[in-house]
C-alpha cells in the first residue's frame, strides 16, 4: 500500500485523475473511480481534496503496447492531466497470461501490470509498456 498526497485533482463523472506525490517526492498522475460522487468537470469533489492522502496499491493497467527491451527502468507521463504512462519495467513474477508483478522506477514496491492481450514475458525480462497508471 502506498500513501500518495493529492496535489491536484480532476473529475469527469465518477472518474478521477489525481496528480499526487509519492513518499520519495516523485510526482505522478493516477486514475481511480469515485463510486460515491458523480461530478461534472467544473465541479469540485467533496470526498477527495488537495492535501488529502490516497491510500492504496498502484498498478499499470490497460497495457495495449509492450515489447522486450534492454533499457534501464524508467517511466514517463507526458500527457497533461492524464494517467497515461510509458515505462520500462522488470518482470518479477508471472501471475497469469495477462498479469505480472514488476519492479519499476515509480516506487520501491513491486506493482501489478495488467495487459489487454496475452503476453509471453518471463521473470527477469525488461519490458517497455504503455498503459494507464491506476490506484485501487
Amino acid at each position: 500500500m502506498m500513501k500518495l498526497e493529492i496535489k491536484n485533482i480532476y473529475a469527469d463523472g465518477y472518474e478521477r485523475f489525481a496528480e499526487v506525490e509519492t513518499y520519495d517526492k516523485k510526482n505522478i498522475t493516477v486514475h481511480f473511480i469515485e463510486y460515491n460522487e458523480y461530478l461534472n468537470q467544473k465541479n469540485k469533489s467533496e470526498l477527495k481534496k488537495i492535501g488529502d492522502v490516497l491510500d492504496g496499491n498502484i498498478r499499470i493497467d490497460l497495457v495495449s503496447n509492450s515489447y522486450k527491451i534492454k533499457d534501464e527502468l524508467m517511466f514517463s507521463q507526458s500527457i497533461e492531466n492524464s494517467s497515461h504512462i510509458v515505462a520500462v519495467i522488470e518482470v518479477e513474477e508471472v501471475v497469469d497470461d495477462y498479469s505480472i508483478h514488476a519492479k519499476t522506477s515509480i516506487c520501491d514496491e513491486r506493482i501489478l501490470v495488467e495487459f489487454e492481450n496475452k503476453m509471453f514475458y518471463h521473470c527477469g525480462d525488461r519490458v517497455y509498456v504503455e498503459g494507464s497508471l491506476e490506484i485501487d
